[in-house]
């Protein structure tokens, strides 16, 4: 649009032409363009100004940015201070690795290398976990980019790895080398803890993705903030608090929980404290893990868009959780390493599921698209005491070992030999739980999924979804 000319008379000197200073030594030089005139009336005018023998000129005005939203600008900040005391966290457990490692304990082989791998896990977690919830804090905080949409592989290719995990293992055992390279053995127990656990993440997380469509449920800031609290925070507040309990149970009485098992593993069920057992372990442990493992959702709910995000949220934060607890069990296995590995293949789908659940039941809660509140209220509650309930189940086959009488007797001695492996009968109990909380896991991961909103095209078969979060709904490293 040409800008009008300023108003009045013109300034000049005798025999100036049109935009040229006069002759001097026989050329002329060309005026510079001038800026925009802030005359009366423009777009520009009452911006800031100044003079010159030619008028008044304005800078063009500068689109003002959005305001941020102050509920995501706070969540960003604790983010942005969670993920610096993460990295120090887990410097913090390298220092006590390194000390482990110099310094003689006196412990067993085997507790010492289950100590290793523990303090590994949590200096991984920390530092890389940390550093990551870092970066897409800095990004978010500071330069204000969205983040991309999550996208995972096929769950098939996690199995696949995990099976040649499995197979290696299998190949060391057969030729009694399980621990003889703790490095190498330490390697193998990450993989077959990670490969599993994200096979159930990408299943769930693809599952929720409509085919076809470029709609998936949350992004990857959010995701990682849901993985790493889930490894770090959740992990940190469920020992303490299972840890107080047990001592509020059996601290008043001077007890030991060891005691209760003799020296040839089997439980003495004809005690009080058998009971209190059962109890922290069926009730006390499914109950605090499944409320602390989805508090990063907890923290986002109020900006959570669906219940697919909800839900691959908390799986993201059960996931999390799973990797670290896992990694210990698997570890403290030491020589019997693998068939550990191969009994905690399902606690993946556990927790993950469990969290999922937890984490959806919170959506409804704290949003209207369940309908009435009555019926948000039992939605809600119906999702957590699911994934309670479920909990409870899994541990409760081990506490049945713990009931006096015929039933806790074949508990403690019944075993199928598979000749290198063996099951027990609460290994077996758990392996038909797992059948059935896959089954349920696949019927509410599609049930939940992500519709676009956009008509499909008739030409190539394909839906519009957008592939990135708005800046409105990323000021923070979710």
């Amino acid at each position: 649009m040409p800008v009008p000319p300023a108003r009045g008379p013109q300034p000049g000197y005798p025999g100036q032409a049109a935009g040229t200073w006069p002759q001097a030594g026989g050329y002329s030089v060309q005026q510079p363009p001038p800026y925009i005139i802030a005359y009366p009336g423009s777009p520009n005018y009452g911006m800031p100004a100044y003079q010159t023998p030619y008028g008044y000129y304005a800078w063009p005005p500068q689109p003002a940015r959005p305001k941020r939203d102050t509920y995501l600008l706070v969540v960003g900040i604790i983010s942005f201070a969670a993920s610096c005391l993460t990295i120090i966290g887990g410097l913090v457990c390298g220092a006590l690795l390194g000390l482990l490692n110099i310094m003689p304990v006196g412990m067993a082989e085997s507790d010492q290398f289950a100590g290793v791998i523990l303090f590994l896990t949590l200096s991984i977690a920390g530092v890389v976990g940390g550093g990551f919830c870092f970066y897409h804090s800095m990004r978010s905080l500071f330069f204000r980019k969205p983040s991309s949409l999550v996208r995972l592989p096929q769950f098939w290719i996690f199995l696949v790895f995990y099976l040649v995990t499995l197979g290696l293992g299998y190949l060391l055992h057969t030729q009694g080398q399980d621990v003889t390279m703790p490095q190498l053995t330490g390697l193998l127990i990450y993989l077959g803890a990670v490969f599993p656990a994200l096979a159930i993440l990408a299943l769930g997380i693809r599952r929720l993705h409509f085919p076809k469509s470029n709609v998936w449920p949350t992004s990857w800031r959010r995701l990682t903030l849901a993985l790493v609290s889930g490894a770090t925070l959740a992990i940190l507040l469920a020992t303490v608090l299972e840890l107080a309990i047990a001592v509020v149970l059996f601290g008043l009485q001077n007890y030991n929980i060891l005691s209760t098992m003799t020296e040839q593993g089997n439980i003495d069920t004809n005690s009080t404290n058998a009971i209190l057992l059962l109890i922290l372990l069926s009730v006390v442990a499914p109950v605090v893990e499944e409320v602390v493992k989805p508090l990063a959702v907890v923290l986002l709910i109020g900006r959570v868009r669906s219940k697919a995000e909800a839900f691959a949220l908390g799986l993201a934060c059960g996931i999390g959780f799973n990797l670290v607890e896992t990694t210990g069990y698997i570890s403290s296995g030491y020589s019997d390493w693998l068939n550990v590995a191969l009994v905690r293949s399902g606690a993946g789908l556990l927790h993950g599921f469990g969290a999922a659940m937890m984490a959806l039941g919170w959506y409804y809660l704290t949003s209207r698209e369940g309908g009435s509140l009555l019926r948000r209220l039992l939605l809600g509650f119906g999702c957590g005491f699911y994934a309670i309930l479920q909990h409870a189940a899994w541990n409760g086959s081990w506490g049945l070992a713990l009931i006096p009488g015929p039933v806790g007797d074949f508990v403690q001695k019944w075993s199928w030999n598979l000749g290198l492996f063996s099951i027990d009968a609460p290994e077996l109990f758990n392996l038909v739980e797992i059948v059935g909380i896959l089954l349920f896991f696949v019927y509410m991961a599609g049930r939940l999924r992500v519709r676009p909103s956009a008509p499909a095209d008739p030409l190539s078969g394909e839906r519009e979804g957008k592939t990135q979060f708005t800046e409105q709904m990323q000021p923070f490293p979710a």
